[in-house]
């Protein structure tokens, strides 16, 4: 059995390894644009800044909307169904396009009345026509990395996703730095990558799109699916509600420093974001292996302890890493800006809660009890949703990192109760204990104490070897990590 959980960890590591990289790509342009977005020259106001951040959290929020759950019923149904893959595919795809040519109209259409909602601009009313077509792109070439992610290519997957990224990233400097469109620059830029993005992957669903539409598939797919909505809806409102009340109740130019914080914050999102696009086809085949419950536990005490020595780093380097000079007069994120740094623990934190509830998601793909996932997200917007209008107020930026910090732990401890009920899972309590008053007693010393460059670098060193040495993992389960970093 130890063989068994070393292979099985060791292909869900490498698939996780090479999807961090492709989703670390993806999603880490606004990172790499830092620089260029926050040093005043290319995009001249923290308004401006503002705008680009609420019409990226709408983009975000509209990408639920136009995929109402297929992606997710795709993928367990692929796995777990009686169907043919192909037929599923077929149905899946077609339904798709139906629906992103309707919501893509209501946006063009709306386009003026949007800005006005979320931009309070409606002279900006261009930014929403191009949201829309963004979305269409992205929507229907999101269906083709579903086919490399239960084909487990994960390699592939990668490359494509890193071709995206730097297809964006040369269209983000031609059409901002040099063409110095500024916000709307980096629309068009997101566009034609989409494009380009969707007639790369076209070949990689020829063969699934040979199969058969089938309304009683479609009806299999919505069932499992559509519950899926209210819930990523309901996430999106934990994800994105601070930018939106900071909006309303504080100013453009707080959510201009509040932004590029979070983007930097949202690092270990991206290793989660990594984590779960390996995770899902890993947990779904593995589900009828008899030691499949503890391959489960075991993931989750690993997670957690390499996401808390993440948080450790990030949290005492990366305020000296966006002050690194960057030509003459910049520095990687303008010095505008750094009055939002205290943020980035808290964000991270959070992050950490986020992974722990995708970790214990299993039970409800498994038992197909999806429809107690928007109860759970919609308490956790609840909460986010009230912490925020409570504490930005009194507390500004600080605030909402402590409402996304207050959400993500409601959402991890309600899938833990959840999960327990209908497929219990022995897990490493004593351990993932340590690990959490550990990390709590690491931000308060964070947060309480000035600690020199010197001393953050010793820490940072020592307390891993800590782990290592003192206990923490036992014997077996050294030697299974020598196996699996050998192979």
């Amino acid at each position: 059995m130890i063989l068994s959980i070393t292979e099985q960890l060791k292909n869900l590591l490498r698939h996780s390894s090479i999807y961090t990289i492709s989703t670390f790509l993806q999603r880490a342009l606004g990172l790499v644009m830092l620089p260029v977005y926050t040093n005043l020259q290319y995009i001249p106001s923290k308004t401006d800044l503002a705008d680009q951040a609420l019409v990226y959290t709408f983009i975000a929020f509209m990408t639920i909307i136009f995929l109402y759950g297929l992606d997710s019923a795709v993928l367990r149904y692929f796995f777990l169904g009686e169907y043919k893959r192909e037929d599923v595919y077929k149905t899946a795809f077609l339904s798709l396009i139906v629906n992103v040519i309707f919501l893509s109209g209501l946006i063009i259409y709306f386009s003026e009345s949007l800005a006005v909602v979320i931009l309070d601009n409606s002279s900006l009313s261009r930014y929403m026509e191009l949201t829309a077509l963004i979305l269409v792109f992205d929507s229907l070439g999101n269906m083709p990395y579903l086919v490399l992610r239960a084909e487990e290519r994960s390699v592939l997957y990668s490359a494509m996703r890193m071709t995206r990224f730097f297809l964006e990233f040369i269209l983000n400097i031609i059409f901002v730095m040099v063409l110095r469109q500024g916000v709307i620059g980096i629309l068009y830029a997101t566009l034609l990558a989409s494009i380009l993005n969707f007639f790369m992957l076209l070949p990689f669903q020829w063969k699934y799109l040979k199969g058969k539409f089938s309304w009683p598939i479609l009806k299999t797919l919505l069932a499992f699916g559509l519950p899926m909505l209210p819930n990523g809806i309901a996430f999106l409102v934990v994800e994105v509600s601070d930018k939106y009340v900071m909006r309303l109740i504080g100013t453009k130019e707080m959510l201009g420093t509040y932004a590029p914080n979070h983007k930097w914050g949202s690092l270990i999102m991206l290793i989660v974001m990594a984590f779960r696009t390996a995770w899902q086809p890993f947990f779904l085949k593995l589900a009828k292996e008899t030691n499949a419950k503890e391959i489960y536990s075991r993931t989750l005490t690993y997670f957690v302890f390499g996401i808390t020595l993440l948080i450790l780093w990030g949290s005492f380097f990366i305020e000296y890493l966006v002050k690194i000079p960057v030509g003459s007069s910049a520095t990687l994120m303008g010095r505008e800006y750094w009055d939002g740094l205290k943020i980035i623990p808290l964000i991270l934190t959070s992050y950490l809660f986020y992974g722990i509830y995708v970790n214990m998601t299993v039970g409800v793909y498994i038992m197909k009890k999806t429809k107690y996932m928007a109860l759970i997200t919609g308490a956790a917007a609840l909460v986010n949703v009230g912490s925020n209008l409570y504490l930005i107020p009194a507390y500004g930026v600080m605030g909402a990192s402590m409402a996304a910090l207050l959400s993500y732990l409601a959402m991890a401890v309600l899938v833990f109760i959840l999960n327990q009920k209908i497929y219990p899972i022995a897990y490493d309590y004593k351990r993932l204990g340590f690990l959490l008053i550990f990390l709590a007693a690491f931000l308060a010393l964070y947060y309480s104490v000035d600690l020199s460059l010197l001393i953050r670098i010793l820490l940072a060193l020592f307390i891993p070897v800590m782990f290592l040495v003192g206990g923490f993992f036992d014997k077996i389960e050294i030697d299974r990590l020598k196996q699996i970093i050998k192979k």
